[in-house]
């Protein structure tokens, strides 16, 4: 019998809640992990490179090894960035399967797919190693994970016959005429929707101070995310909605957010319009700290430092920008805009560019 999804809501594992180390805090996923179970959320997923190579071996410490294989789905990402042969799919697959302890895949996805990763994956012939592992069991669905233009995603799409996509959706991105494509695109073709980045980062659970007036003024307080939730719950085709959740409360409130979804009628239309609104009145940085711009070749942590950006612009107080270049392992300034991390960036921001802003403001600051 096939397993079933049992929410809509997913467990994503990319923002996993961290010690004073900066490890990953096991006792506290584990109990995350357990509420989760406990209300119906049965949907993981993780990736190779997530919480630097660490969150696929929690994965197994917190959910594979403490409950029944039947009892929950898995998805795995393959990182498309080191695959530089055949054998790297067999190789890295296979440390999957070891990190995860999960024995298959429920899930399997072609992770952060692009322009340049499409002409690796036909180099390589992934999609033809990859159905043997569907034929072996080993995966269950093969998907793939989209960053970029819709024409490169049609351009793509029709290589195989896909059992499901991953985009970047939310109400702020579907405003982008790119992005309603590639939703209309996957939609067209009826294949079956899982979403990432609903919250964008986060940037939609604790937006501009304007708009999360807007937001207390029709729904009342600490209703950002359940906006943002209930919006790319609602969109047809849809079967999974992703969140990154690193505390209990965030597992709560999703729980409750999907079990009473705010309503996407004629009233949450208008809030968003003007939410959205309020947010481009502002100057931030669209960075949704996937972290794919890390390592940077000189330590400066890239989506701390658009973090810092985008409160300065939001409240415009300097103890922001200054505390964070006293507490900076590495200054911002001593970035060399080799631009290594713009050409790896999901959202295509200029980031040296935008770095040198950020430097120019605290330099007025000093």
């Amino acid at each position: 019998m096939e397993k079933q999804i049992t929410s809509r809501l997913g467990f994503g594992c990319m923002r996993l809640p961290v010690d004073e180390n900066k490890e990953i805090d096991m006792e506290q996923f584990k109990a995350m992990v357990d509420c989760a179970m406990e209300n119906g959320i049965n949907y993981f997923d993780t990736a190779y490179g997530y919480h630097s190579e660490k969150s696929e071996g929690a994965v197994k410490t917190a959910l594979v090894d403490r409950y029944p294989r039947e009892r929950f789905l898995l998805a795995d990402k393959l990182p498309l960035w080191i695959i530089e042969s055949e054998e790297d799919v067999e190789k890295t697959f296979n440390t999957q399967l070891e990190r995860t302890g999960a024995g298959y895949f429920d899930y399997y996805l072609l992770h952060a797919v692009n322009k340049d990763r499409v002409e690796t994956i036909r180099k390589f012939n992934i999609v033809e190693l990859l159905k043997k592992k569907l034929a072996e069991g080993k995966i269950k669905r093969l998907g793939f994970s989209f960053h970029d233009t819709a024409e490169v995603l049609e351009d793509f799409i029709g290589d195989y016959n896909w059992d499901f996509i991953q985009l970047q959706l939310n109400y702020y991105d579907m405003e982008r005429e790119d992005y309603k494509q590639q939703y209309e695109l996957v939609k067209s073709r009826n294949i079956p929707l899982a979403v990432m980045e609903p919250v964008r980062g986060g940037f939609l659970a604790r937006t501009v101070p304007e708009a999360q007036k807007v937001i207390e003024a029709a729904y009342g307080e600490n209703k950002s995310a359940s906006l943002a939730l209930s919006y790319v719950n609602s969109l047809e085709g849809v079967y999974i909605v992703l969140s990154g959740m690193s505390n209990m409360e965030q597992v709560k409130d999703n729980i409750n957010t999907f079990a009473n979804p705010i309503p996407m009628d004629e009233k949450a239309q208008q809030t968003i319009a003007e939410v959205l609104k309020e947010i481009n009145a502002f100057k931030v940085v669209d960075c949704t700290k996937c972290e794919y711009c890390m390592p940077c070749p000189v330590g400066i942590n890239i989506p701390k430092v658009f973090e810092i950006y985008n409160k300065y612009e939001m409240f415009k107080s300097e103890w922001i920008i200054k505390d964070y270049i006293k507490e900076a392992e590495v200054n911002p300034a001593e970035c060399i805009g080799c631009g290594v991390c713009a050409s790896s960036c999901p959202q295509a921001i200029a980031i040296p560019e935008r770095i040198a802003e950020f430097n120019a403001i605290a330099e007025k600051l000093k």
